[in-house]
C-alpha cells in the first residue's frame, strides 16, 4: 500500500512559522466567506482563544472553545476546519470527516480545504468520496507539495481498485525527484500492484544491485516471476543476504509465499526447509513444507514431512493432505482413513467430508460415497457442492433424470450456477428419450436471465432443437437459430454450436450456410463421427462427389474411434473431479 503523507499538505505554512494550516488560513472573508457565518472578528477571537488553548498543550479546551461557537455559527467554516484538523490530529477522523465536508461546502470548495478532506477520506477508506474530493483540483506549485498531492492521488485510486491510474499518479510524484530511492520503491509498489512487471523490474533492479535493501529485491523478484522471467540470481541473492541473521525465518517464509503465489513449488521446497530448520517446533512450516514438496512431485518427502508434522499436533488440514499425498502415491486404503480422520478431527468441515467423498467417487465406491454426501447433507443442507457431487452419482450409475434434477438444485445453490448446469445440459443432450421439457425450461430460463453466458444459450438453442426436430416442428426455428448464432459467435472454438446450426440449415435446406456450419463443427471437433457423415451428406447434396466420398472415410474411421459409454462416463468423472476440486477451497 501506498502510505499517505497527512502532513505534506501543509508543510509549505509550516515553513512559514504558522502553528498549522488552520491558522494561516485567517482572514477567511478573503476566501469566498459565507454569508451566515461568523462575523470576522468574533470567528478570529475563537480560533485565536483555540491557538492559545493549543499551544499550552490542552487540546480538550481548544475543542470546547470551538464546539461552543459552531453552536451558534455552524456554517462558520473557519471554525469547522479548525476543529476538524484537531480532532485528525488527534486520530479521531470520524469525528474530523464531517466537520472539513462542511468547511470545504461554506469555503465553496476552497482547494486547500476539500484536500484536507480528502486526506481524512483516504484514511477512513472512503476512497469513493475522497475521489470526488479530489476531482479538478489543481496540483500545488510547491514540488514537496505537489509530490504529496499525487501520492495522495495515487492512494485513493488504488483503494478504489484503480492500481494502473495509481501507477500513474506515482510516476508524476517520482518525474518531480527522480533520485528519492523512497519514492522510486513507493512508485514501483504501486507499478507491482496494477502488474506491470517490467517497469516495477526497471525501478527496483537498480536499488538492489546498489543497496542488496530486501524490499527492493522482493518487488524485483516478483516482477521477475511475474514476467516470467530469469529470477534465479535475485533468489539466490536474497538467500545470501538473509543468511544468519536474525530475520532470515521471515525473509525464507517471505520467498516462499512468493514463489508458491506463482507455481514455482520445486523452488519453493528450498526455502520451507530452511525454515524448518530455523524453527523445527512449528507444525505450520512443516505443513507447508509438505504441501509445497507435494505439488512439486515430492511424494515420498511430502509424506515425511506431513508424518512429522503429525508428530507436533495433529490437525484435519494435515490430516486431509496426507489422503492427498498418499492418493497420489497410490495408496488409495491409505487415503481414506486419512479422510476420514480429518472428519473425525474437525466434523463440522464441510471440506473434508467432500474430500473423503470424491476419494471414493474416484474409484467407482459411489454408494459408500452417496452414504458419505448424504450423511453431510444433513448438516450443510445449502452447500451446492455436496449436491453436485450427489447429482453427478446419479450420473455415474445411470439415474440421469435424478441427476438433472439434484445437479438443477446444486445451481441453484452456486454462486457459479455454470458449473452444474454444463453437465445438466450434456445430460440432456445424451438423453436417449430426448430433453426432459421441465429441465429445458430451467436451462433457457436462467439462459434468457444471463443472456451473455454463451454456454448456456447454447444448451438452451440446441435442446429446444433436438425437441422440435424429433417433433418435427420448425415454428420456433427463428428463435432457436438466434440462439445458436449468439452461442458460436460468442464461443468460435466450441465445435457444438457450429455442429447444431449445421443440422438445422440442413433441415431447412439452407445448403451453403449448412455447409459453412458443418465444415466448422468437423474441424473443430474431427474425430466427431457424426460431424463427418452429416458434412459426407452435404458435400453429397452440393455434388462435391469427392469431398463427400473422403468424408465417409473419415466417419468410417471416427466410428472405429467412438469410446463406449463407460469410456464417456470415465473422462466426465475426470472433468468433474477436476471442476469440483478446482472451486473448493484449498489448503493454507
Amino acid at each position: 500500500m501506498i502510505t499517505v503523507p497527512s502532513n505534506e499538505i501543509w508543510r509549505r505554512y509550516a515553513a512559514r512559522g504558522c502553528l498549522s494550516l488552520l491558522f494561516c488560513a485567517l482572514p477567511w472573508n478573503a476566501r469566498g466567506q459565507n454569508k451566515t457565518a461568523a462575523p470576522q472578528t468574533q470567528q478570529q477571537s475563537s480560533l485565536r482563544a483555540a491557538q492559545s488553548a493549543l499551544a499550552s498543550g490542552d487540546t480538550e479546551q481548544a475543542i470546547r472553545i470551538l464546539s461552543d461557537h459552531l453552536r451558534s455559527h455552524p456554517e462558520d467554516p473557519g471554525a469547522q476546519l479548525a476543529l476538524g484538523e484537531i480532532y485528525e490530529r488527534t486520530g479521531q477522523l470520524e469525528k474530523a470527516e464531517p466537520l472539513l465536508a462542511g468547511a470545504a461546502k461554506d469555503s465553496h470548495g476552497d482547494p486547500e480545504i476539500r484536500l484536507q478532506w480528502a486526506v481524512v477520506l483516504a484514511r477512513l477508506h472512503k476512497y469513493k468520496e475522497a475521489e470526488s474530493a479530489l476531482a479538478g483540483l489543481p496540483p500545488p506549485a510547491d514540488r514537496e507539495a505537489r509530490i504529496g498531492f499525487y501520492r495522495l492521488k495515487a492512494s485513493v485510486a488504488l483503494g478504489s481498485g484503480k492500481a494502473t491510474a495509481a501507477a500513474s499518479e506515482m510516476e508524476k510524484a517520482l518525474t518531480l525527484k527522480p533520485d528519492d530511492e523512497a519514492l522510486a520503491l513507493a512508485t514501483a509498489a504501486a507499478q507491482l500492484q496494477a502488474s506491470n512487471w517490467q517497469r516495477t523490474a526497471a525501478l527496483t533492479k537498480p536499488i538492489f544491485e546498489a543497496t542488496h535493501a530486501p524490499p527492493a529485491g522482493l518487488m524485483l523478484l516478483e516482477a521477475q516471476l511475474g514476467a516470467h522471467a530469469d529470477f534465479h540470481p535475485t533468489l539466490e541473492s536474497l538467500r545470501a543476504n538473509a543468511r544468519n541473521t536474525p530475520n532470515e525465518l521471515a525473509m525464507r517464509q517471505r520467498l516462499a509465499e512468493l514463489l508458491v503465489a506463482h507455481n514455482k513449488f520445486s523452488e519453493s521446497v528450498e526455502d520451507f526447509q530452511r525454515a524448518v530448520e530455523l524453527s523445527p517446533g512449528r507444525s505450520d512450516l512443516l505443513f507447508n513444507l509438505a504441501l509445497a514438496q507435494f505439488r512439486a512431485g515430492r511424494l515420498d518427502d511430502a509424506l515425511v514431512s506431513a508424518e512429522k508434522g503429525g508428530e507436533l499436533g495433529d490437525t484435519a488440514d494435515l490430516e486431509d493432505l496426507l489422503g492427498d499425498i498418499q492418493e497420489a502415491r497410490g495408496d488409495n486404503l491409505g487415503a481414506a482413513k486419512s479422510y476420514q480422520a480429518a472428519i473425525a478431527l474437525a466434523p463440522n468441515e464441510e471440506k473434508y467430508r467432500l474430500s473423503l467423498a470424491l476419494e471414493l467417487i474416484r474409484h467407482k465406491s459411489f454408494d459408500p460415497a452417496k452414504a458419505v454426501l448424504q450423511q453431510a447433507d444433513q448438516l450443510f443442507p445449502n452447500s451446492w457442492r455436496i449436491h453436485f457431487a450427489l447429482g453427478m452419482i446419479e450420473y455415474f450409475v445411470g439415474n440421469e433424470d435424478e441427476a438433472s434434477r439434484v445437479l438443477l438444485h446444486a445451481a441453484e445453490l452456486s454462486p457459479e450456477p455454470p458449473v452444474a448446469l454444463k453437465y445438466v445440459g450434456d445430460i440432456q443432450m445424451d438423453r436417449a428419450a430426448g430433453p426432459d421439457a421441465t429441465v429445458t425450461a430451467a436451462l433457457c430460463k436462467y439462459s434468457d436471465l444471463h443472456p451473455k453466458e454463451a454456454t448456456m444459450q447454447y444448451y438452451c438453442g440446441a435442446l429446444l432443437f433436438r425437441r422440435d426436430y424429433a417433433a418435427e416442428d420448425k415454428a420456433n426455428l427463428t428463435h432457436i437459430l438466434k440462439r445458436l448464432n449468439t452461442a458460436a459467435e460468442s464461443l468460435p472454438n466450441d465445435p457444438g454450436p457450429h455442429c447444431q446450426l449445421g443440422r438445422a440449415y440442413r433441415w431447412l435446406e439452407q445448403w451453403p450456410a449448412a455447409l459453412r456450419e458443418s465444415e466448422t463443427c468437423a474441424r473443430l471437433d474431427p474425430d466427431s463421427a457424426q460431424a463427418h457423415y452429416r458434412l459426407g451428406q452435404i458435400y453429397h447434396h452440393e455434388g462435391q462427389l469427392e469431398k463427400a466420398k473422403q468424408e465417409m472415410k473419415l466417419f468410417e474411421a471416427a466410428s472405429k474411434r467412438v469410446a463406449d459409454e463407460n469410456a464417456r462416463r470415465d473422462e466426465t468423472m475426470k472433468t468433474f473431479l477436476y471442476s469440483i476440486q478446482k472451486d473448493t477451497p484449498s489448503h493454507n
